[in-house]
């Protein structure tokens, strides 16, 4: 009688094993698959619009092409020119013209490397010029603000050897933008994009961007509180850039110059 209630609970105990092993082995097969998942999810761009190539003699007519993979641009004749976003040293982006330079040299040894310039035919959507910036990585100069994102907004004037124009300026979490209703002075900085910003005084602010430098007259105090968290979250991307030396692992920036300029 023991004997059988001995084989029984060993039986259950077994299947009850069994079961769980299953049941743990189903559960990491769908861990990985939702791990491999997210993994495999990348953002994408797909935009393109017909463009005119310009030559400093003549121009060229084709359809440029912003993609996952790179930009590219083809031609009437039949000719195509690509370009990966690592190769993408820089570009100037405009709602209808796009200006790239890369790490080509330029043709029949002439000094500097190769630059392009196209127009467009479309307006580039604000998303598109995000996501571009994003890619690139490296500063880049992005004038197509998104008129969707949110922040804090203070009234500005920027100042131009012509007198200058009348916009907002707007402080994301992610950068700054200044909007305006002037036709190519409209801009989005990533704080990729900012070397530093400095506020002398509540009504003034300067930003200096690796590629362009604004002066701003405010036209309502900037807060001490806005600026230390715009100072703070340049300073907090310049560490996270990792600097390497030679016969090192690459380690984190920590001789990067001091971002926060004294008010």
């Amino acid at each position: 009688m023991k004997r059988k209630r001995l084989k029984r609970r060993v039986f259950f105990g077994l299947v009850f094993s069994a079961s769980l092993w299953f049941c743990l082995q189903g559960t990491g097969v769908g861990l990985a698959q939702d791990s491999n998942q997210a993994g495999s999810e990348k953002s994408s761009i797909a935009w393109q619009s017909p463009a005119t190539l310009r030559h400093i003699v003549g121009k060229e007519k084709g359809d440029l092409r912003i993609g996952a993979d790179g930009i590219e641009f083809r031609a009437r004749n039949g000719s195509t020119l690509k370009w990966a976003f690592p190769d993408v040293q820089t570009f100037h982006l405009s709602p209808r013209g796009l200006a790239i330079e890369t790490y080509q040299n330029r043709k029949r040894h002439m000094p500097g490397v190769e630059r392009y310039r196209f127009q467009l035919a479309e307006t580039v959507p604000p998303e598109v010029a995000a996501e571009l910036a994003h890619e690139v990585q490296r500063p880049s100069k992005n004038s197509v603000p998104s008129p969707a994102s949110q922040g804090v907004v203070i009234s500005a004037h920027h100042r131009t050897l012509t007198g200058g124009t009348n916009g907002i300026l707007r402080f994301r979490a992610d950068g700054i933008d200044y909007i305006t209703s002037t036709a190519g002075d409209s801009r989005s900085w990533r704080w990729a994009d900012l070397e530093t910003v400095s506020n002398p005084d509540p009504y003034h602010l300067f930003v200096f961007g690796y590629r362009d430098t604004y002066t701003f007259d405010l036209k309502a105090p900037l807060s001490a509180d806005l600026f230390d968290r715009a100072t703070d979250a340049i300073y907090a991307h310049n560490e996270s850039i990792p600097v390497y030396k030679p016969g090192t692992a690459t380690q984190p920036n920590t001789q990067g110059a001091e971002t926060r300029e004294k008010r």
